[in-house]
């Protein structure tokens, strides 16, 4: 990347449910698990094809978004919050019906 960071923005999101946010210089921003941070969630930044750049910080992903689209890094990152919280509920639930079955089980 050798544009000048301060000039990228954000131009269109990108597909049925977007999922990308495409950048003025042609990169893309997505949210989902990061393989190389162990599987944590983060915003990626990519050329649009096979290259990643790296994770990028949420603060970042809203500059780079821009005025215009850093409502969407915010709703998205919200969503993902949520689903994450949805799930490990469902999971804490999960384990404590495994325990009480458990526990009921003869020995």
């Amino acid at each position: 990347m050798e544009t000048d960071e301060h000039d990228i923005r954000g131009v269109w999101t990108r597909g049925s449910e977007p999922k990308e946010l495409v950048l003025s210089d042609g990169s893309r921003l997505t949210l989902g698990a990061d393989g190389a941070s162990g599987g944590g969630v983060n915003w990626q930044r990519s050329d649009g094809r096979d290259e990643t750049f790296g994770t990028v910080s949420v603060p970042k992903a809203l500059e780079l978004a821009g005025d215009h689209y850093s409502p969407y890094i915010r709703v998205r990152t919200r969503a993902e919050a949520e689903w994450l919280r949805s799930v490990a509920d469902w999971c804490s639930a999960e384990a404590t019906r495994l325990d009480q079955d458990l526990a009921a089980a003869p020995r």
